[in-house]
């Protein structure tokens, strides 16, 4: 392992398939770099933005963020769902375990 952290197609969470999609445009038009869409379960990220690339580890940092949302979602936390603070430090601390993990 590199520290690189494998972003994948699609995965369950409470035995629902969460796909996840690059859709740059719809991000461009939203002015996002990820979304975590509930009633579709889809997981939403860019490759590019303002017409520069998202770096990888920016984007494995995106993915993260909008992952934490889906799992506190599937826990019905819904207050904890919606605190971005919370979801940011989460997301770091998950990344960081998987960037350094043996």
């Amino acid at each position: 392992m590199n520290g690189s952290i494998l972003i994948p197609e699609r995965f369950k969470l409470n035995g629902k398939t969460i796909n996840v999609i690059i859709d740059n445009e719809y991000c461009q038009d939203e002015k996002l770099l990820g979304e975590a869409d509930f009633t579709l379960n889809i997981i939403t990220l860019c490759d590019t933005y303002d017409n520069k690339k998202v770096n990888k580890r920016s984007k494995e940092q995106i993915f993260y963020h909008e992952l934490i949302h889906h799992i506190l979602h599937a826990m019905n936390l819904e207050r904890l769902k919606y605190n971005e603070l919370f979801v940011d430090l989460f997301a770091d601390k998950l990344i960081e375990y998987e960037r350094t993990k043996r």
